[in-house]
Protein backbone atom coordinates (compact mmCIF):
# COMPACT_ATOMS: atom_id res chain seq x y z
CA UNK A 1 0.00 0.00 0.00
CA UNK A 2 2.92 2.32 0.58
CA UNK A 3 3.55 2.13 -3.18
CA UNK A 4 -0.03 3.26 -3.79
CA UNK A 5 0.43 6.16 -1.36
CA UNK A 6 3.66 7.12 -3.13
CA UNK A 7 2.00 6.88 -6.55
CA UNK A 8 -0.90 8.99 -5.28
CA UNK A 9 1.53 11.52 -3.80
CA UNK A 10 3.18 11.98 -7.20
CA UNK A 11 -0.24 12.52 -8.79
CA UNK A 12 -1.34 14.88 -6.01
CA UNK A 13 1.75 17.07 -6.20
CA UNK A 14 1.44 17.26 -10.00
CA UNK A 15 -2.16 18.40 -9.51
CA UNK A 16 -1.54 21.13 -6.94
CA UNK A 17 -2.40 19.19 -3.80
CA UNK A 18 -0.79 19.79 -0.43
CA UNK A 19 0.56 16.37 0.54
CA UNK A 20 2.91 15.34 3.28
CA UNK A 21 3.82 11.74 3.97
CA UNK A 22 4.07 10.77 7.63
CA UNK A 23 7.51 9.90 8.99
CA UNK A 24 6.00 6.73 10.45
CA UNK A 25 2.59 5.10 10.15
CA UNK A 26 0.07 7.14 12.09
CA UNK A 27 -2.50 5.61 14.40
CA UNK A 28 -6.13 6.35 13.78
CA UNK A 29 -7.93 8.42 16.40
CA UNK A 30 -9.57 6.38 19.14
CA UNK A 31 -12.99 7.72 18.15
CA UNK A 32 -12.58 5.93 14.81
CA UNK A 33 -11.21 2.63 16.10
CA UNK A 34 -13.94 2.45 18.75
CA UNK A 35 -16.75 3.12 16.29
CA UNK A 36 -15.57 0.98 13.39
CA UNK A 37 -14.71 -2.59 14.30
CA UNK A 38 -14.22 -3.59 10.66
CA UNK A 39 -11.85 -1.24 8.85
CA UNK A 40 -10.83 -2.08 5.27
CA UNK A 41 -7.09 -2.75 5.28
CA UNK A 42 -6.32 -0.96 2.00
CA UNK A 43 -7.80 2.33 3.25
CA UNK A 44 -6.18 1.96 6.67
CA UNK A 45 -2.72 1.33 5.22
CA UNK A 46 -3.11 4.24 2.79
CA UNK A 47 -4.40 6.87 5.23
CA UNK A 48 -1.80 6.01 7.87
CA UNK A 49 0.88 7.13 5.39
CA UNK A 50 -0.22 10.78 5.37
CA UNK A 51 0.15 13.75 7.68
CA UNK A 52 -1.66 16.03 5.23
CA UNK A 53 -3.55 15.27 2.02
CA UNK A 54 -5.72 18.12 0.69
CA UNK A 55 -6.19 20.00 -2.54
CA UNK A 56 -4.58 23.42 -2.97
CA UNK A 57 -7.79 25.26 -2.08
CA UNK A 58 -8.10 23.14 1.09
CA UNK A 59 -11.73 22.35 0.33
CA UNK A 60 -11.24 18.68 -0.60
CA UNK A 61 -9.27 16.39 1.67
CA UNK A 62 -8.62 12.80 2.60
CA UNK A 63 -10.01 12.15 6.06
CA UNK A 64 -9.10 9.75 8.85
CA UNK A 65 -12.77 8.98 9.43
CA UNK A 66 -13.19 11.60 12.14
CA UNK A 67 -15.17 14.10 10.09
CA UNK A 68 -18.80 13.61 11.02
CA UNK A 69 -20.28 16.96 10.00
CA UNK A 70 -22.48 15.39 7.32
CA UNK A 71 -23.81 12.87 9.83
CA UNK A 72 -24.54 15.71 12.24
CA UNK A 73 -26.39 17.68 9.55
CA UNK A 74 -28.55 14.63 8.82
CA UNK A 75 -29.21 14.02 12.51
CA UNK A 76 -30.34 17.64 12.94
CA UNK A 77 -32.75 17.20 10.02
CA UNK A 78 -34.11 14.02 11.62
CA UNK A 79 -34.50 15.52 15.09
CA UNK A 80 -37.60 14.12 16.73
CA UNK A 81 -37.90 11.20 14.31
CA UNK A 82 -36.39 8.22 16.10
CA UNK A 83 -36.69 5.82 13.15
CA UNK A 84 -34.92 8.23 10.77
CA UNK A 85 -32.27 8.99 13.39
CA UNK A 86 -31.57 5.28 13.84
CA UNK A 87 -31.25 4.81 10.06
CA UNK A 88 -28.77 7.69 9.84
CA UNK A 89 -26.65 6.32 12.68
CA UNK A 90 -26.73 2.80 11.19
CA UNK A 91 -25.61 4.17 7.84
CA UNK A 92 -22.63 6.05 9.30
CA UNK A 93 -21.73 3.10 11.53
CA UNK A 94 -21.12 1.19 8.29
CA UNK A 95 -19.49 3.90 6.14
CA UNK A 96 -16.20 5.61 6.98
CA UNK A 97 -15.81 9.02 5.34
CA UNK A 98 -12.52 8.93 3.43
CA UNK A 99 -12.68 12.02 1.19
CA UNK A 100 -14.60 15.15 2.11
CA UNK A 101 -15.44 18.00 -0.25
CA UNK A 102 -16.97 21.35 0.55
CA UNK A 103 -16.05 22.75 -2.88
CA UNK A 104 -19.23 24.11 -4.43
CA UNK A 105 -21.54 21.65 -2.70
CA UNK A 106 -21.06 19.19 0.15
CA UNK A 107 -20.16 15.68 -0.94
CA UNK A 108 -17.97 12.83 0.18
CA UNK A 109 -16.62 9.40 -0.55
CA UNK A 110 -16.91 6.72 2.11
CA UNK A 111 -15.61 3.20 2.34
CA UNK A 112 -18.07 0.50 3.37
CA UNK A 113 -16.75 -1.26 6.45
CA UNK A 114 -18.08 -4.68 5.49
CA UNK A 115 -17.65 -4.67 1.71
CA UNK A 116 -14.67 -2.34 1.19
CA UNK A 117 -16.54 -0.64 -1.67
CA UNK A 118 -16.26 3.13 -1.98
CA UNK A 119 -19.48 5.11 -2.14
CA UNK A 120 -20.22 8.69 -3.13
CA UNK A 121 -22.84 10.72 -1.31
CA UNK A 122 -23.89 14.36 -1.37
CA UNK A 123 -26.26 16.89 0.06
CA UNK A 124 -29.08 17.10 0.82
CA UNK A 125 -29.57 13.35 1.48
CA UNK A 126 -26.07 12.29 2.53
CA UNK A 127 -27.12 8.70 3.14
CA UNK A 128 -28.31 8.16 -0.45
CA UNK A 129 -25.16 6.87 -2.14
CA UNK A 130 -23.87 5.33 -5.32
CA UNK A 131 -20.93 2.98 -5.71
CA UNK A 132 -17.86 4.86 -6.95
CA UNK A 133 -15.33 2.00 -6.86
CA UNK A 134 -15.23 -1.70 -5.90
CA UNK A 135 -12.40 -1.09 -3.40
CA UNK A 136 -10.37 1.73 -1.92
CA UNK A 137 -7.35 0.69 -3.99
CA UNK A 138 -9.45 0.94 -7.15
CA UNK A 139 -10.78 4.30 -5.95
CA UNK A 140 -7.26 5.73 -5.70
CA UNK A 141 -6.33 4.25 -9.07
CA UNK A 142 -9.46 5.86 -10.57
CA UNK A 143 -8.37 9.24 -9.19
CA UNK A 144 -4.85 8.86 -10.58
CA UNK A 145 -6.25 7.71 -13.94
CA UNK A 146 -8.77 10.55 -14.15
CA UNK A 147 -11.89 8.36 -13.92
CA UNK A 148 -12.82 10.07 -10.64
CA UNK A 149 -12.22 13.80 -10.29
CA UNK A 150 -11.99 15.11 -6.75
CA UNK A 151 -13.64 18.52 -6.62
Amino acid sequence: MKKLAEKFTEWAKANGWNVKLADKARDLPESVTERYKFIPADWLEFIRCFEVCANGADNVWFDTGEYDEFEQISLEAAEGDEEWTNKIRAFWDNHIPVVISVAGYYHYYAVGVRTGEVFKGSEPEFEEVEIAAPSFTDFVEYIIGGKIVLN
